[in-house]
């Protein structure tokens, strides 16, 4: 298993590597900009442990006692990234969750996020090409959703022996000391869901993080030391 700090740097990294390639589209999103900002942003243990440090440091870990940071009762159990992924390749069909939580965010104040150095990666995704606060849809670039949902995988399979869920109830597990009981087990990579035709769109972005270097390795050899007996 890859040490925490160095899976720290790792998700710096990825983060980095998808803002470069996320900035070479025209989108619409400005600070104010909230319709995407619910209860139902998913992530993984790894990028808990991000934001309760940073809670930490500002001396705001009374905030997760809140009500608003309970998480959604009768819940239904979802897929993680890779389980549906894994799911899709095989042919099988997969439910949709039926019990989104469409509530604002507890982080969102004033139509602004409280922690936005250390968003998730499910909050740094979303984007559209045209304001969707009228309509509620976003419209994404071709491509865009399937480097998106890779990086996703990525850092699910980084996150070795972690757990995956909505962000609330992540964070509820992570402050409680009780995380193995909140969200679902990561899974590593089963493969990718990307088309042929968005390929070209998306491969600079795979490529270009690959091949970042991370303590002297690539990202590529870091996630192969994850999970050597995985599919990649």
């Amino acid at each position: 298993m890859i040490p925490r700090p160095i899976q720290r740097l790792l998700l710096t990294a990825l983060y980095d590597a998808f803002a470069e390639w996320a900035d070479t589209f025209a989108f619409a999103c400005r600070k104010g900009c909230a319709t995407c900002c619910t209860r139902s942003v998913t992530m993984t243990s790894l990028e808990g442990d991000g934001i309760m440090a940073f809670l930490a440091e500002a001396d705001r870990p009374p905030e997760l006692a809140a009500p608003a940071f309970q998480p959604t009762p009768n819940r239904t159990g979802q897929c993680t990234t890779n389980t549906f992924v894994a799911a899709h390749l095989r042919g099988e069909s997969v439910e949709e969750a039926e019990s989104w939580d469409l509530r604002p965010c507890p982080f969102l104040k004033e139509e602004s996020c409280s922690i936005y150095p250390v968003r998730p990666f499910g909050c740094r995704l979303f984007a559209s090409l045209d304001p969707c606060a009228a309509s509620g849809v976003a419209e994404m670039p071709p491509g865009y959703l399937a480097g998106a949902t890779a990086l996703l995988q990525y850092i699910e399979h980084l996150d070795n022996g972690g757990r995956w869920g909505t962000m609330v109830e992540v964070l509820a597990g992570l402050n409680s000391g009780q995380a193995d009981g909140c969200g679902e087990s990561t899974a590593p990579i089963p493969g990718f869901l990307i088309a042929p035709d968005e390929r070209a769109l998306v491969e600079p972005l795979l490529q270009g993080l690959l091949a970042r270097k991370v303590n002297a390795q690539t990202f590529e050899q870091w996630l192969q030391i994850a999970r050597p007996t995985s599919s990649q």
